[in-house]
């Protein structure tokens, strides 16, 4: 008898049931997953005008959450955890391996091996609430050798998903189909088959669930030469971050090319970026149509009605002109990322949720666009409503040294 499903497939069945429990009696029936009630919207400046060690939720907040879900659910612990550490890499098995063996006489099991692989009881706790919460995964590179993201990444993860609200996450879990990808491609030059199909994560298809949606996905990589700080693959929700190009935005960082440095934690404006890409993967998708891979499908960036008006649009200055920290690309110009199409939108949608107070002035057709037909109304304060400086000029001495350490 063959097998119906992987092992990662047969846990994403487990996971329907377990999202919508409909053969348990009503006094029973434990709490619905995924309901952003804990890691709620976040339509004011708190966020945004904080450090890293600044405004994300504490650790009684996280027990509450954990406690709300698991509540009647005997088993989701053990299950979520799984999905968590999910990895095919030998080194990695070796290691859960270990910390199941450490944590067999503890009295929970599975979170004393989430903390293991976190290496920090807070990091566990955040990644587990924050999937239970917002249906959000944050989880290690299946290549062993990367560097690995901390409970500081964890933290400002949980920040910029605050600043996207619910139902657009929701949008962007639903999955694509992917069975017919090769047959799609054949007609292809062999060398752009290769790129396609080595672009395409290779455990998506098992990590889609049964219910036809895909957990937004963060993890860490190495981006294009090293220089990208993160990238999104176009058609998916999956985030990959180079961690160390990445946490230059940290507060504190000095930047000799902007002679500025940093006094909140500018990460968030690049986690809300990538997010936004998502948003563009997944507006007009209907979950129905069969042939909608990840190279040919309509995005907001490519539609025919929305491409004219994201050229007209004129995009704001960010603070700082923080494109010339984090990106050397020839769609910056004056500080303003106006190149190709898909990156522009991103910045839009950034823009509209982190400085709408200059996107309103810079491109009001834009932002009406975005409020009534992306945002539904949901309207945001932004930096420049911050009590304090988000950023100071460095002083002669920093930026020499800025300039020795390159950096």
């Amino acid at each position: 008898m063959f097998q119906l499903f992987t092992d990662n497939q047969q846990r994403r069945l487990t996971w329907l049931l377990l999202a919508f429990p409909l053969l348990v009696s009503a006094e029973n029936k434990p709490e619905p997953l995924f309901q952003n009630r804990f890691f709620s919207l976040s339509q004011d400046n708190q966020l945004l005008c904080a450090t890293s060690e600044q405004q994300y939720l504490p650790s009684e907040q996280l027990d509450k959450a954990i406690q709300f879900y698991e509540h009647q659910h005997p088993n989701l612990r053990q299950q979520a955890v799984a999905v968590l550490t999910d990895h095919k890499n030998p080194d990695h098995l070796d290691d859960l391996a270990d910390y199941r063996e450490d944590c067999i006489n503890n009295t929970s099991p599975d979170l004393c091996l989430l903390e293991h692989y976190w290496s920090d009881q807070d990091a566990a706790k955040r990644a587990l609430a924050l999937f239970y919460d917002t249906k959000t995964v944050v989880k290690q590179s299946d290549d062993y050798n990367l560097p690995y993201f901390k409970a500081d990444h964890v933290r400002i993860f949980e920040k910029a998903v605050r600043k996207i609200p619910a139902f657009l996450r929701q949008r962007i879990s639903k999955a694509k189909p992917n069975d017919k990808l090769e047959q799609e491609i054949a007609d292809k030059p062999s060398a752009m088959q290769a790129l396609i199909l080595d672009a395409f994560p290779d455990d998506y298809k098992t990590s889609i669930w049964q219910d036809h949606t895909h957990p937004l996905t963060l993890v860490p990589g190495h981006g294009f030469r090293s220089k990208t700080v993160a990238q999104v693959f176009s058609g998916q929700n999956l985030i990959v971050f180079t961690i160390k190009a990445f946490d230059k935005g940290k507060e504190g960082r000095t930047y000799r090319d902007i002679d500025l440095q940093y006094l909140v934690d500018f990460r968030l404006p690049i986690v809300v970026h990538e997010i936004a890409h998502t948003i563009d993967n997944f507006h007009f998708w209907n979950g129905e149509d069969d042939l909608y891979f990840f190279y040919k499908y309509k995005k907001i960036s490519n539609a025919q009605e929305t491409a004219k008006l994201i050229a007209d649009a004129k995009l704001a200055l960010w603070p700082s002109k923080w494109f010339e920290a984090f990106e050397a690309l020839w769609e910056v110009n004056e500080g303003r990322y106006d190149g190709n199409t898909q990156e522009k939108l991103a910045e839009l949608l950034a823009q509209y949720i982190l400085i709408p107070e200059r996107l309103k002035q810079s491109a009001p057709e834009a932002y009406q666009w975005l409020k009534q037909d992306v945002f539904e109304n949901i309207e945001y304060q932004g930096y420049d409503s911050c009590p304090t400086p988000l950023t100071k000029p460095l002083t002669w001495w920093q930026e020499a040294t800025a300039k020795a350490l390159g950096h």
